[in-house]
């Protein structure tokens, strides 16, 4: 009896144990899975996967500016810098004073910085969950970076504003584009490149107000090339983001509210100050009509280069690298197919007789594979064109590529032209010759210096990624099949050994003349012998 009592008693004690055990693993799972739904529903801002990482970390790391929380301890980035973006928001902060007196420019920078803080205190949550881990920010993180990067958007527009004075104005009109276009205006000159304009960023004192008797202090930013253009690769990293609605809710409490004169062009919404600030970027290699700068070096890739004209939506943006990527959209779709075509290197088509040419236009994109079935008496010396947008290469290009691959990966839903791209010109590159074949067909401009240099890029580019949909199937699989064609090879062996330069030319026509001029001569002894 005893023992049937313990017995009953250790499996009640069990069932109650299990029953604990099981709400526990349960409530475990339920919460497990809400906080999955919560990364993975509202996330836009990843750490680049490790096999990306991995094969080359440099592209992915921010050099002088840390944005956001990601990169907020790095040693390297634990300079100045810091003391750099605090000195930014000051500025952007006191633009909102001129012409104030002392007092009145004191209390007006305090309001705005309230109003500032408090949108940032309720958009926190928010914030949070467009990182795809859990992550630490605070209210003054993303004050700081936020203003920094609408500081930095602002002055760059100022400084440059005037050579665009000419050009068709952008549509503009805040965000609801209610506002007709102006024709842009300079506003002020600079004294000096490197400045600080003089109207708005005078030596101020300890809040800000503008002071006399001082030398103007030297821009730690566009005061020197090397760190403005390191500065605008680091916005531009997938890691180094913050959320577009805390910079669209900042922008309209200070850059949006900066009084306009008469003299001054209409407002821009913030993505048409992302697009302007980034628009050397943007413009055709041989066709940079809206590039800013004159210098190679300030270049990562030119194309795509009159985006910003037109109106943006800024609710569809989630940070700045996804501005970047929608001006890049091609204006064409393209049919998608999800095997990975299979195509001979620009080497082996150009000995099949396939003419590379470059397209022209800003679409980088916009592959063509052009061939019509021969007509006429002179079939014999048509070619195949496969039509390729321009590209220059820089040292900063792989590094602007790996960034918009890294966020096709990451980002469900988000097409995949960058991704499709680097598989192509991987496709179309696998040793230096190859690289030397679209370098004298004009397709690929490469100022890294040798091209193996060229070639190792675009091997590495592609390496770790996933090819969800490839865009340009169609047109690899055109130029595949024409390369398996006997007569094209036929032909441009014959253009490689007898048309290759004028030596080789003239050695072929007298070659022909002597073989014509013999078959004639065994022709007239044939006949009249």
């Amino acid at each position: 009896m005893l023992l049937l009592f313990i017995v009953r008693y250790n499996k009640n004690d069990y069932e109650k144990a299990l029953q604990r055990l099981t709400s526990t693993i349960g409530n475990n799972i339920s919460e497990g899975a809400k906080k999955a739904d919560s990364f993975f529903s509202s996330a836009c801002i990843y750490r680049v996967p490790e096999e990306l990482r991995k094969v080359k970390e440099s592209a992915y790391t921010p050099r002088l500016i840390a944005i956001g929380p990601l990169h907020r301890k790095d040693k390297h980035l634990q300079t100045p810098m810091q003391q750099v973006k605090m000195s930014y928001t000051n500025y952007l902060l006191c633009r909102l004073t001129d012409g104030m007196d002392a007092e009145s420019a004191r209390q007006r920078k305090f309001t705005v910085l309230q109003d500032c803080l408090a949108e940032i205190k309720t958009s926190l949550d928010d914030a949070r969950k467009c990182y795809a881990e859990e992550v630490a920010l605070d209210e003054e993180m993303m004050l700081v970076d936020g203003c920094f990067i609408l500081e930095v958007l602002y002055k760059f527009y100022e400084k440059n504003i005037h050579k665009e004075e000419e050009k068709i104005p952008f549509s503009t009109g805040g965000d609801n584009g209610s506002s007709k276009a102006a024709k842009p205006t300079r506003r002020e000159k600079e004294s000096d490149e490197g400045e600080i304009p003089p109207q708005t960023l005078l030596p101020r004192g300890e809040d800000g107000i503008k002071g006399s008797g001082r030398q103007k202090p030297k821009d730690p930013i566009f005061g020197s090339i090397l760190t403005a253009n390191t500065v605008q690769l680091d916005l531009l990293l997938l890691e180094n983001q913050i959320p577009f609605f805390v910079l669209d809710r900042l922008f309209r409490l200070t850059v949006d509210q900066i009084q306009i004169g008469t003299d001054r062009p209409l407002k821009f919404s913030l993505a048409n100050y992302v697009s302007f600030y980034f628009q050397n970027l943007m413009t055709p290699e041989g066709n940079s009509t809206n590039k800013t700068s004159g210098s190679p070096n300030d270049c990562v890739l030119w194309v795509s280069g009159d985006q910003m004209v037109n109106s943006k939506q800024e609710s569809n943006y989630h940070h700045i690298l996804h501005i970047i990527h929608e001006d890049y959209h091609p204006r064409e779709q393209a049919e998608k197919k999800v095997r990975n075509e299979l195509m001979p290197p620009a080497s082996e088509l150009d000995y099949a007789g396939i003419k590379f040419v470059p397209c022209t236009g800003d679409d980088l994109f916009k592959f063509k594979f052009k061939f019509t079935e021969p007509k006429g008496p002179f079939w014999w010396c048509r070619r195949a064109c496969f039509e390729i947008p321009a590209l220059g290469i820089y040292d900063p290009t792989e590094s602007f590529l790996r960034n918009l691959i890294a966020f096709e990966q990451c980002l469900p839903g988000v097409s995949q032209h960058f991704t499709s791209y680097a598989f192509l010109m991987d496709k179309l590159v696998n040793a230096d010759k190859d690289v030397q074949v679209l370098e004298k067909a004009g397709v690929v401009h490469n100022y890294l210096g040798a091209s193996e240099e060229a070639a190792h890029l675009f091997n590495k580019l592609c390496k770790e990624a996933a090819l969800g949909e490839f865009l340009f199937a169609h047109p690899c699989h055109k130029a595949a099949e024409y390369s398996k064609r006997c007569w094209p090879k036929n032909m441009a062996d014959v253009r490689r050994m007898y048309f290759a330069n004028p030596w080789t030319f003239i050695a072929f026509c007298l070659g022909f003349i002597a073989f014509g001029i013999t078959i004639t001569q065994f022709v007239f002894l044939f006949i009249y012998k």
